[in-house]
C-alpha cells in the first residue's frame, strides 16, 4: 500500500445510541478513568450508564466515534422545567487510549452548539474533580469556576477529594 493509498481514521460525532452503553461502561470501568468519578463499584457504575446513555432518546447525547467504533461520549443532562430550561449540567467521557487526540474538544465543541443552536441554552456548568487535569481544557473553552466543595467524596482511608464547579455562558 502506498503513502496516497493510506486513509486516516475517520472521527464523526453522531447522536448517542443505546448500544454505546457497553463502551460507556468499559471507560468507566478503567482504573485511569475510574478516579475521576465518583462511582465506587459496577453497581454504582451500571446505575450511572443506564443515566446517562437514557438521554439519547431526547437526542441530547453525542458519540465521537472513529472508524464506526466509539471513542467519546457528551451528554446535556437537560432541565425538565421551563424556568430552568436555559442552563444545563453535562457529562463528557473519552476512552484512554483517545485521550490527547482532540476527540474531547470536537466532543465538547458539538455539545457547545448542540446546547445553544437546538436546546436554547444559554449557560453550560459541570462539576469536576479538584485536581482533575481536564480543567485546563475546560478554561481553555471558556469556562470559569465559580465554587468549591472541599469535603465532597470521601475515600476508604478517610481522606477527601473536592470538586469544583465551572461554567460558561454560550
Amino acid at each position: 500500500m502506498t503513502e496516497s493509498e493510506k486513509q486516516e481514521p475517520e472521527l464523526v460525532i453522531r447522536y448517542t445510541e443505546p448500544g454505546d452503553a457497553e463502551h460507556l461502561h468499559l471507560w468507566l470501568n478503567e482504573q485511569s478513568t475510574k478516579r475521576w468519578f465518583a462511582m465506587h463499584d459496577d453497581v454504582e457504575v451500571e446505575d450511572s450508564v443506564k443515566r446517562w446513555i437514557s438521554f439519547y432518546r431526547y437526542k441530547c447525547s453525542l458519540t465521537a466515534t472513529l472508524d464506526g467504533v466509539p471513542c467519546g461520549i457528551a451528554t446535556l443532562y437537560l432541565q425538565p422545567y421551563r424556568r430552568l430550561a436555559h442552563q444545563s449540567d453535562f457529562g463528557i467521557i473519552v476512552g484512554r487510549e483517545h485521550r490527547g487526540n482532540k476527540v474531547g474538544e470536537l466532543l465538547l465543541t458539538s455539545l457547545m452548539d448542540l446546547a445553544k443552536n437546538t436546546f436554547g441554552i444559554e449557560l453550560l456548568h459541570l462539576q469536576v474533580y479538584g485536581d482533575n487535569p481536564a480543567i485546563k481544557i475546560y478554561r481553555r473553552f471558556g469556562f470559569h469556576e465559580f465554587g468549591r466543595q472541599t469535603r465532597w467524596l470521601k475515600h476508604a482511608d478517610g481522606t477527601y477529594s473536592q470538586r469544583v464547579f465551572m461554567e460558561r455562558m454560550l
